[in-house]
């Protein structure tokens, strides 16, 4: 080979690795928006005063939740099929660099590894418990609180 062509698939492997790359962004900006439409659906539906509009909401819901799988799907295709060309460029330019080329022993050894100098997952493992808990101690105020309300007005309303 000559140093025109190692030249072109060096490019080549950018440009998949910039295509793969952008696969990622485009999956992480699209759940963000399913995940504000998702949560503005159910706040929503579970805000009703009326139960006339309960069934649409419930089903628009249902339709989002779809499109979402939907969507994360076709992401995921695109993103391993420029994965398996990164996968078989790698191998042809530098073999044994084992980036996207790994075998799955190796990648499995790489995690166990980066694991072993991570403490912090523990504590970020533990903040997520503790907010986890929080946020359901204050819903479970608020429901309890609401109760009250509701069941005040009905005594005074007899």
């Amino acid at each position: 080979m000559s140093d025109r062509d190692d030249q072109i698939d060096l490019e080549a492997y950018r440009a998949a690795k910039e295509a793969r790359n952008l696969e990622i962004s485009l999956f992480w900006q699209r759940s963000n928006y399913f995940l504000v439409l998702s949560t503005a659906t159910a706040a929503g539906f579970f805000s009703l005063r009326d139960d006339k509009y309960a069934l649409p909401l419930a089903i628009f819901g249902l339709l989002v939740g779809v499109l979402w799988v939907l969507v994360n799907l076709n992401s995921k295709f695109w993103q391993s099929r420029w994965e398996y060309r990164l996968r078989l460029a790698e191998e042809q330019l530098r073999p044994g660099m084992n980036l996207f080329s790994a075998e799955w022993k190796t990648v499995q050894d790489d995690v166990k590894k980066s694991l072993q100098f991570r403490t912090r997952g523990r504590v970020h493992r533990f903040y997520q418990l503790w907010v986890a808990l929080l946020v359901m101690t204050i819903h479970n105020d608020y429901l309890n609180r609401e109760s009250g309300a509701e069941q005040q007005y009905q005594v005074r309303h007899l």
